[in-house]
């Protein structure tokens, strides 16, 4: 009957000793699974910010470009010129939102193309540019240099390393008011 009972003893802290291991060890397996998940996590997102810095300095640097290679003459070939940069940044504004689920940048960006497709409809029809081209033309350009200022301001954040793309879109309010401002202005393109 002893034999009995100490077996019993037994098998209870085999079970006691079996159990505590199952937990060190579903404790530990939970613990290396958040960590991989962390990790995965933070890599995609590192992925997602690098895709969409990039993204952002091609968008920048290409506005830079057509306000850099402002010739004070109108030609088609500048407007052609122009709006294929701003093909190119439609693009890359695409990928920008994309990467921070809003679509800011497009909507802008294809306003833009529409005021240079509607100047170079102009210059087909009379053979030149008139003087509402011209007008077209440095609305464009004020365009552009004002919404610059508005890209930094929304799709980066200062650290102590210096400016650095965020995810978390800021100051979307101002883009949104360019954005309509802009689009009242293409509506009343002829």
């Amino acid at each position: 009957m002893t034999s009995l009972l100490t077996l019993t003893n037994k098998d209870k802290k085999n079970r006691v000793i079996i159990v505590v291991l199952m937990i060190v060890l579903f404790i530990g397996l939970t613990n290396m699974f958040n960590n991989y998940r962390y990790k995965v996590d933070h890599g995609m997102k590192m992925t997602v910010e690098s895709i969409a810095g990039h993204s952002l300095f091609m968008v920048r640097s290409t506005y830079d470009s057509i306000l850099e290679n402002e010739t004070g003459t109108l030609t088609i070939e500048h407007i052609r010129e122009i709006h294929t940069k701003l093909s190119v940044i439609e693009a890359y504004s695409d990928t920008v939102g994309r990467s921070v689920n809003t679509q800011l940048l497009t909507p802008i960006t294809k306003d833009l193309k529409t005021i240079s497709e509607n100047m170079q409809q102009s210059y087909i029809e009379n053979k030149q540019f008139t003087e509402a081209d011209g007008t077209k033309y440095q609305t464009l350009l004020k365009k552009i240099t004002a919404l610059i200022p508005l890209i930094d301001k929304v799709y980066y954040v200062s650290d102590r390393y210096g400016p650095k793309v965020t995810l978390n879109v800021n100051h979307k309010e101002e883009l949104v008011k360019f954005r309509e401002t802009l689009k009242k202005y293409v509506s009343t393109l002829k």
